[in-house]
């Protein structure tokens, strides 16, 4: 039993929303606090992962597997946090994570785009982000659940969303950046 979770106690929720927008923070915090020769190399770089002349046809098997290795043990580790009692601040550590990465890619965007930036993040983020998004919130929810169960079918269901954002991370979404060019220039 866990004593700082219970179902009726919305701590955990506020805990990881406020771990959430704290890595938020620190991540454009870290960007804008990066010394100006840094700034120069994210803006020289950009360009050359959104060009068209970097924007592959076809993606080897190695690298989907490399991908889907990563995306599917991100997955299984909250998964399986969520059944210990370290599902609350392993919550917590996911959520100050994704929020530190998106606050840090939403800042160098914009160093590199100004306001275009915005956008940019979007489009990089898509469609991968319409699998991905329910896979977490739904892990999420399964972590601040007061049972602790495997969730054996519905994980399946969620390494098969995880299966199809990757795949539209590597096949789809390079289209998509290949139309975002224009955004650069």
């Amino acid at each position: 039993m866990r004593l700082y979770h219970t179902s009726e106690s919305p701590y955990p929720v506020w805990m990881a929303l406020f771990c959430f927008f704290s890595g938020i923070l620190l991540g454009t915090v870290w960007v804008n606090r990066m010394g100006a020769s840094l700034k120069e190399e994210i803006t020289g770089l950009a360009p050359l992962y959104w060009s068209v002349h970097n924007v592959k046809s076809s993606v080897s098997a190695g690298e989907m597997a490399l991908l889907a290795g990563r995306r599917f043990l991100a997955a299984g580790m909250i998964w399986l946090s969520g059944m210990t009692l370290f599902a609350v601040p392993g919550l917590c550590l996911a959520a100050a994570f994704t929020g530190f990465s998106l606050g840090f890619l939403i800042s160098c965007m914009t160093v590199q785009a100004g306001i275009g930036g915005l956008a940019l993040f979007l489009l990089s983020v898509f469609p991968q982000g319409i699998f991905f998004l329910p896979v977490g919130l739904i892990l999420a929810s399964w972590s601040l659940s007061s049972e602790n169960r495997l969730h054996g079918a519905g994980f399946a269901v969620l390494l098969l969303l995880t299966a199809a954002g990757t795949a539209a991370e590597l096949w789809i979404n390079p289209l998509v950046m290949q139309g975002a060019d224009m955004l650069l220039h």
